[in-house]
């Protein structure tokens, strides 16, 4: 399996496990990648938030990058968007592999 890397940052992605789903967070920032469905999934567990072990400033501020941001399982430019649940959250989606990017915090 190829080396993931953060889109935000550029640091490594490491595999993570939580409730038997293995997602891929970043060294550097915390941010986290969930593949399709990975999110859907763990939003209705209870204590997967734990999995977000990062600065809250910390992901403010990459939250505030408005350059293009590229998927980092297939490549594609994924699109900014809002979650309906949640106002306050905003992450990235693929449209190609339907993989999303949360930053931290």
């Amino acid at each position: 399996m190829k080396q993931l890397n953060c889109p935000k940052c550029t640091g490594t992605l490491e595999p993570v496990t939580c409730h038997d789903i293995e997602v891929d967070r970043c060294v550097n920032c915390k941010g986290i990648w969930f593949d399709s469905l990975e999110a859907e999934i763990l939003k209705k567990i209870k204590g997967s938030e734990s999995l977000d072990i990062g600065d809250p400033e910390i992901g403010s501020e990459l939250n505030q990058i408005n350059d293009d941001i590229y998927c980092p399982r297939c490549g594609a430019k994924m699109v900014r968007m809002l979650d309906i649940d949640e106002y306050s959250i905003w992450y990235e989606k693929c449209f190609e592999c339907h993989g999303v990017w949360l930053d931290a915090g």
